[in-house]
């Protein structure tokens, strides 16, 4: 009984681990692009870093993710050319316009003054603020994709350690992703479908989406696990 108890720990820690990693790398893939990051890309070591993370974590999202990423995973011949078309896609709306990676372009009420008011509470909570080498705003993707790396990652370590209980951190991921992530990411996701062509882009914003969506599902069944 004890070794089964162990066993299911361990694993319980790798899926936050695996989990930590997917949201690291989805943010990642929405930043401007670098050289660095360009070559994971072209030599497919970022796919295939994303296709462990979810085999631990969400296999059940691998074969969309093989079927849709796989022919889209070389977004560009040379980092310069992904920097233009990371360009065009999200900020310089030309040729065409762009999509806004903001949370705060897709809001169905409230202004954008009290969402960015929100976001700083829940990342002060945890004694984290945007710095201002980031120079970025609070809704921005990247942003919240890496807060939820951040509570992922210190779930895995209190699980890890077992001085503290996970509780206060899949409570907070629950409700970060149910009032901001999970409710504005389909909306980016028709947005990117109706204006964008780049197949790299369109690819990273279904999986981003549909991976949000089922995270939030199992924090929802992990949370009532907790409260039985």
């Amino acid at each position: 009984m004890n070794d089964m108890n162990v066993a299911m720990s361990f694993t319980e820690v790798e899926k936050a681990v695996a989990r930590s990693r997917v949201y690291a790398l989805l943010a990642q893939g929405f930043r401007y692009p670098e050289e660095q990051v360009f070559t994971r890309f072209a030599d497919g070591s970022y796919a295939e870093m994303l296709s462990e993370a979810l085999e631990v974590c969400a296999g059940d999202l691998l074969d969309d993710f093989r079927f849709n990423w796989m022919p889209s995973g070389v977004p560009a011949i040379c980092c310069r050319e992904l920097e233009a078309d990371y360009l065009s896609a999200f900020e310089t709306n030309m040729p065409k316009p762009s999509v806004s990676l903001y949370e705060g372009s897709y809001l169905q009420k409230g202004s954008k003054a009290a969402l960015l008011l929100e976001l700083k509470g829940f990342y002060r909570n945890f004694g984290l603020t945007i710095s201002e080498a980031e120079n970025d705003l609070e809704d921005a993707l990247t942003a919240e994709l890496e807060f939820m790396q951040f509570l992922t990652a210190k779930q895995t370590q209190v699980e890890v350690e077992g001085t503290l209980h996970k509780g206060p951190y899949l409570r907070a991921q629950g409700d970060f992703l149910e009032r901001h992530l999970a409710n504005w990411l389909p909306t980016l996701r028709k947005a990117v479908d109706a204006k964008l062509e780049q197949p790299f882009y369109r690819a990273l914003t279904e999986l981003t989406s549909d991976f949000v969506a089922r995270d939030l599902e199992e924090v929802r069944c992990n949370i009532e696990r907790l409260d039985c």
